[in-house]
């Protein structure tokens, strides 16, 4: 029996009640951050009803993080935050040791009163026409939930393809009440909120169109970010707007590094009329690309720094030392992007004999770079060596390169496994191969073509036979 997933049902993250719902540390918390504008101030008053009387702290999302903005002691059950300068609108938190729930900034004076730990269903709201509305969006997001639950356990254990329309009308039921939600609070940030929940409703496509898949793909594309603002500070102090741009940028974006660079200096752009997003999506794109799995990525990485970071346009928040660092990691990575030449590469075997690269003649040549104190590399190493007659029949060679300095243990290693492929080593630390190969870790593996250009490289050891075969078919078919 198949079991299907989940029907897409936007929830708002992190919306949760009592203990279970707050696994953060709170230590997490204590973070303070530049939010609040000069203003009129505000003031936020609670009341917990079966809280014991203690500390509540008061805090906003930005991104993936969470900061603190306020603290109120609790006197049966009642706290009050003030402060004599507006908040920015975003989605807050209200935080003990035993409670926990999230409410919108958007007026900066009203009331909350709630009964612990069902916040959501008891909560009741004085003076803010946008924490109604959000609350009214939880309730009926938390029922819709739990008819989704209901309908996948039915279908897990009946198998019944009716409930698919069921299903399927769920979530339609929870598009429209978002678009009905949005309509009767419009102006308010719950509007903002809620467009920034929703996915572009695809329309009928019509007869006239040829390419259908085409037609529906570059309208979502292109309709991805309507009415999104994403240099907003109020949509930056939600995890929404974060959540949205890796969607963008991982599932809709066609995923080729020149195809995301676009992509990535048109979403930079958007957000370079507010200093703070700004900065905070060129922090966020340079950690999610500089540790991207996908193999050409690191283009994207480079491109970033070379055209943002290098340029003096993150030296606000960007130290030298910083910068220096950056500029080294692009001189390690540049030389080892897809299609360029591998670096020169000299070194020698096991009785000193000098072995160039470039007189090896194959079809492929894969570099495996390993450490004979590496766990890993101690149990990769031995399965692609059992691959190894095999490539080489197919006109493959493996060259195994140790990257330590120790010929005993390089030496043992190789006896050990009775390593019979091209072993290397530069003992002496002449080549600075780390370097010019970009090792970071090992078992590291690059493949080159005859001509000794970088077809692939960091690809899993295990996979490289796999890889190998479908390199030669694509040879073969392109004759």
């Amino acid at each position: 029996m198949n079991k299907i997933k989940s029907v897409s049902i936007s929830t708002l993250p992190c919306v949760a009640s009592g203990k279970a719902g707050m696994k953060t540390n709170l230590l997490f918390f204590l973070f303070l951050a530049p939010s609040l504008l000069v203003a009129q101030g505000y003031k936020i008053e609670t009341t917990v009803h079966n809280s014991a009387d203690t500390i509540a702290y008061m805090g906003h999302h930005f991104a993936t993080q969470r900061y603190l903005d306020d603290t109120a002691r609790i006197v049966n059950g009642k706290a009050v935050f003030e402060g004599d300068k507006e908040l920015v609108a975003g989605i807050y938190f209200y935080y003990t040791p035993s409670s926990y729930f999230e409410f919108l900034i958007g007026e900066q004076s009203f009331s909350m009163e709630a009964t612990a730990p069902d916040f959501i269903n008891s909560m009741q709201i004085k003076n803010s026409k946008t924490n109604e509305g959000f609350y009214k969006l939880q309730q009926f997001t938390a029922k819709m939930k739990a008819r989704n639950k209901i309908l996948i356990q039915e279908f897990d254990s009946t198998g019944n393809e009716e409930i698919k329309a069921e299903l399927k009308a769920l979530t339609l039921e929870v598009e429209n009440y978002q678009t009905q939600l949005k309509l009767e609070y419009s102006g308010t940030f719950l509007e903002k909120i809620i467009t920034l929940m929703q996915s572009p409703k695809v329309p009928e496509i019509p007869d006239s169109v040829e390419n259908k898949k085409l037609f529906k793909y570059e309208y979502y594309k292109n309709n991805f970010w309507k009415d999104i603002d994403i240099a907003d500070p109020g949509l930056l102090r939600t995890p929404l707007l974060d959540a949205k741009i890796k969607e963008y940028l991982d599932h809709v974006v066609i995923q080729q590094s020149d195809s995301v660079i676009k992509e990535v200096d048109i979403l930079i752009a958007k957000s370079s009329v507010n200093k703070e997003a700004f900065r905070y999506l060129l922090i966020t794109l340079v950690n999610k690309y500089e540790s991207s799995k996908v193999i050409d990525f690191d283009k994207v990485f480079v491109h970033i720094i070379e055209n943002y970071y290098l340029t003096g346009q993150a030296d606000d928040w960007t130290n030298k030392e910083t910068l220096d660092k950056l500029k080294k990691r692009v001189a390690m990575i540049k030389p080892n992007f897809l299609g360029n030449n591998a670096p020169q590469l000299v070194l020698w075997d096991t009785l000193g004999n000098e072995i160039n690269l470039r007189d090896i003649e194959a079809k492929f040549t894969v570099l495996y770079f390993y450490d004979p104190d590496c766990g890993h590399c101690k149990k990769s190493t031995p399965i692609l060596y059992e691959a190894y007659p095999e490539l080489v029949a197919k006109g493959v060679e493996i060259l195994g390169i140790c990257t330590g300095t120790n010929e005993k243990k390089w030496k043992d290693f190789i006896i050990n496994d009775d390593l019979g492929w091209i072993n290397l080593a530069d003992l002496e630390s002449k080549t600075n191969v780390r370097y010019f190969y970009d090792i970071r870790t090992t078992p590291t593996v690059y493949i080159l073509d005859k001509d000794k250009k970088i077809v692939l490289k960091k690809i899993d050891t295990l996979d490289v036979p796999d890889v190998i075969d479908m390199l030669l078919k694509q040879q073969e078919g392109s004759k």
